[in-house]
């Protein structure tokens, strides 16, 4: 039973590691893929609404950065959150695109600094939206569950040849 979930675990970080689908076919088809995979995975109910979203309105650079958020996000959630439920949603709205991941978990305090410290996951995150000009919120309360929320303005034109 050990070596099976060992060889699941290593299957699914590989799986994780270069999604060729977000490549090959952008954001809207690769997030929605990986949310159901990561579902099956950790045994966590999801939900996804991606409806308002059309790759290739944001740089390729942009989708690989909001993937790589919502990975951040959910593999916190599996970590620390204990939550029995998560919502994802991609949309377009008001000119930019929003990605939001919200869980049922125990939730934490933003504001305390011992998290900032040895929050790597939650750092990552903030580095990859400021890489791309995207802002990103953090709303959380021990016992409440956390919302992460990602909003990236829609260039004028954007490039695919990032």
């Amino acid at each position: 039973d050990l070596t099976h979930q060992i060889d699941d675990d290593v299957g699914f970080l590989a799986w994780e590691l270069r999604p060729a689908v977000l490549d090959h076919l952008g954001l809207g088809i690769a997030l929605p893929r990986y949310v159901r995979e990561w579902s099956q995975h950790y045994g966590v109910e999801v939900a996804y609404e991606g409806d308002g979203f059309q790759s290739g309105q944001i740089s390729h650079e942009a989708e690989v950065a909001l993937y790589r958020i919502a990975q951040e996000a959910l593999t916190n959630i599996a970590k620390h959150a204990h939550a029995s439920r998560v919502d994802v949603m991609l949309e377009t709205r008001d000119s930019a695109v929003v990605l939001v991941v919200e869980d049922d978990g125990v939730g934490f305090d933003p504001d305390d600094a011992e998290i900032r410290e040895r929050g790597i996951g939650l750092l990552g995150m903030r580095e990859r939206a400021g890489l791309i000009g995207a802002d990103l919120q953090v709303e959380s309360t021990s016992g409440d569950g956390t919302s992460i929320f990602v909003r990236h303005t829609i260039p004028d034109s954007p490039s695919r040849d990032v």
